[in-house]
């Protein structure tokens, strides 16, 4: 019980007193505080507390309202859901928005602006420190060229959307010399790597590409590489396009292919 409700019960009280010629306000006061931290699970005296005595302060728990126990209780008839429809119903779940059915008008409205993330490219990503203990427990031959379809074989990484970035944690002690295709590299990664002698190049692949370099059976067919988008041709400069590499972003590749 709050001080509001002790003042006010101490008023009442108080009031009461007066009518009946009670003077002594100190020992009124007593006997209403002690009156109403009786009914409290809070006690001055540790020792008045038992088992028969134990309940909640007054109005933790509030009733919950009865509906529907006749017109003159104020909750009866319609029991406050009003005179039949849709929400009158038991289970009814309409929806923000809804409006019967018909085009809302949040669907009426046209659309503003425009936003590249539905478009962006999210990358899984590893550190040279994962790729340090596949290479020391064997799982990995430093000797080949590393792909992603090493790392998807081995559960390093999941459910590749787009492909997968090697970051540079781990780089003070790495000390393999590989050679590792990757969809992306950060500058620490990429300068430890060349640093020890091997190399690591930026591959691209769209979805199909991606998904024929991970799970090759599913095909029947070899499917064309895509072409690498504009704004990605400087991050891939020899990227080999169309059939088994037959049109390539390198000047070089072309005149050899067609020698």
């Amino acid at each position: 019980m709050n001080v509001f409700n002790i003042c006010k019960r101490f008023t009442q009280l108080n009031l009461s007193a007066m009518q009946n010629g009670v003077a002594n306000k100190s020992t009124l006061f007593n006997n209403t505080f002690n009156n109403i931290m009786s009914r409290s699970i809070v006690s001055t005296n540790p020792s008045s507390i038992g088992l028969n005595n134990l309940r909640d302060n007054p109005g933790a728990n509030k009733k919950k309202v009865r509906v529907g126990r006749g017109i003159g209780s104020g909750r009866g008839k319609t029991s406050t859901r009003g005179h039949g429809g849709q929400s009158a119903r038991a289970g009814h779940n309409i929806p923000r928005g809804f409006e019967g059915g018909q085009t809302p008008l949040y669907k009426k409205m046209r659309k503003y602006g425009f936003s590249n993330v539905a478009f962006s490219r999210v990358y899984n990503t590893i550190n040279l420190f994962t790729l340090d203990r596949l290479i020391r427990e064997g799982k990995v031959d430093a000797t080949q060229t590393i792909t992603m379809k090493h790392l998807y074989d081995l559960r390093v990484v999941d459910q590749i959307t787009h492909g997968v970035k090697l970051l540079g944690q781990g780089s003070n002690y790495f000390s393999h010399k590989i050679d590792i295709e990757l969809s992306d590299f950060s500058t620490s990664a990429k300068e430890a790597i060349e640093k020890l002698g091997g190399s690591a190049k930026n591959v691209y692949y769209d979805r199909v590409g991606l998904r024929y370099l991970l799970k090759p059976y599913k095909f029947d067919f070899v499917p064309k590489r895509a072409r690498v988008p504009l704004k990605l041709r400087d991050k891939y400069p020899n990227h080999p396009t169309g059939y088994l590499g037959a049109y390539s972003t390198d000047v070089d590749v072309v005149q050899e292919e067609s020698n």
